[in-house]
């Protein structure tokens, strides 16, 4: 596996992210290199100078211990190199090194003290280590100490080596920046293995162990399986649109064939036939519309545009709108409920809600009837009712009224598609709604529709 993920390394995002760690890693590597051999000098010139000032201060306590501050001439401690004294212009110099040069300390200052210094230009780094300390009748020992084999000399071959250590460095960091965008992408690499076998298999295996991306892979699972339940709501669908639309579809070749073999000369016979295929083609395109939207809303992908809406005022719209075809039929619409009632909907589709409601109680009523229309606060819902005095439904089909395509047997003499009340059921329940039905034969029905209730307009 992880060769053929390094075959695809070349992708440019893969290769910028190793690249921004490799300069976070290889930076943080350098810097704590650096401080780490700005802290080893300074260690071991601070225990080099030490050991020099701890020499010196116990060579003069012994001497003034002896002598009563009459320094005798013999060889300085073992830990320094040379050790002079400095009274006025005259200067006294004690060395066990028979080869060192005097002329270095004629204009070194008897008060210069530091670590890795030259003797002869102390502004310059070198290899010696000078202490100083004051003497009683105001003279000034000095001492001094080559370091050139001691701790400088590890020093520099510290500094030898960091060529090397920084070679080391730069590996380490490559490598492990490649490691690190590795298990970075083992989530992405799980997903994407899960994706592919859900291809296949038709089915998302369960997630593994929890990581970082575990809730994309449950928003994905859920966009899967809304999705292969809107597939399956669109087959049941074609096999019903199928069957559904044998008859406009047989009727509208029907008129086409009967127009083309007319022979009539008569423009207007023509005329009547394209008019009817035209009404076929809208029943045929109004269905299937109907039907792709109960899809949607059944597979839990239907769109809302969700505002604060007055129910009160979208039924006095739809009553009005059918207050024609209520009249034609004798049929009278009341419409009570209270003003002010307000829910989060979707306007325009709980308004489709509505008028298919009312135009079953119309369609379905008795002639020289009428329609009651309510709306009332139950708890935290709203129900809005439509009653009607007609035909009713029987026992065994009520509760079959809410499927797809399906008309009851007294039903098949009005015109209509079957998709009416299936859209409502849908829409509400997308709403997180629910309806209710109740009917008693030749006495009429009564649908109820609960919403969650808005107590007031929120911007």
């Amino acid at each position: 596996m992880f060769f053929g993920w390094s075959r695809r390394f070349t992708c440019s995002s893969r290769f910028s992210r190793v690249l921004v760690f490799f300069v976070i890693l290889f930076s943080f590597a350098l810097l704590l290199q650096f401080a780490g051999v700005t802290f080893f000098k300074k260690h071991l010139q601070q225990q080099e100078f030490s050991v020099a000032e701890s020499a010196l201060h116990d060579y003069l306590h012994q001497q003034e211990a002896q002598h009563n501050n009459s320094f005798s001439l013999t060889h300085p401690p073992v830990d320094l190199d040379f050790i002079r004294f400095v009274r006025g212009d005259e200067q006294v110099l004690m060395t066990g090194n028979r080869l060192f040069d005097f002329n270095k300390l004629v204009d070194l200052s008897p008060t210069i003290t530091g670590t890795w210094v030259d003797l002869q230009d102390p502004s310059q780094s070198g290899e010696w280590t000078l202490v100083s300390l004051p003497l009683v009748d105001g003279g000034v020992a000095q001492g001094g100490k080559n370091v050139s084999r001691g701790g400088r000399a590890v020093y520099k071959l510290i500094l030898g080596s960091f060529k090397w250590i920084l070679l080391c460095s730069l590996l380490f960091s490559l490598s492990f920046s490649v490691l690190l965008v590795y298990i970075q992408e083992s989530p992405l690499r799980e997903l994407e293995k899960s994706l592919t076998n859900a291809l296949k298999l038709k089915k998302l295996a369960p997630p593994g162990k929890e990581n970082i991306l575990t809730p994309l892979y449950r928003l994905l699972e859920k966009l899967f399986y809304q999705n292969q339940s809107l597939i399956t709501e669109m087959q049941s669908s074609l096999d019903n649109v199928a069957h559904d639309l044998r008859t406009p579809m047989t009727r509208l070749r029907a008129i086409a064939e009967y127009a083309l073999q007319s022979h009539s000369s008569d423009v207007e016979t023509y005329r009547n036939a394209l008019s009817d295929c035209l009404e076929e083609s809208e029943r045929v395109v109004a269905m299937l519309g109907v039907m792709m939207s109960v899809a949607e809303a059944e597979a839990g992908t239907m769109r809302l545009d969700l505002q604060p809406v007055n129910v009160f005022a979208t039924l006095e719209d739809v009553t009005g709108l059918y207050q024609y075809v209520a009249e034609e039929a004798g049929i009278v619409i009341n419409c009570n409920g209270a003003a002010d009632c307000v829910v989060v909907a979707d306007k325009t589709r709980i308004s489709q809600v509505w008028a298919n409601l009312l135009d079953n109680a119309i369609k379905y009523g008795r002639e020289s009837g009428s329609v009651d229309i309510e709306a009332e606060q139950q708890g935290s819902e709203l129900c809005v009712s439509f009653s009607d005095d007609g035909m009713g439904i029987s026992a065994s089909e009520i509760d079959r009224i809410w499927e797809r395509l399906y008309r009851g047997d007294r039903s098949r003499s009005k015109q209509g598609l079957g998709l009416g009340l299936n859209y409502v059921k849908a829409v509400v329940e997308a709403h997180h709604g629910r309806v209710r039905v109740s009917s008693t034969i030749h006495k009429g029905s009564r649908f109820e529709v609960y919403l969650p209730l808005q107590t007031e307009i929120t911007d």
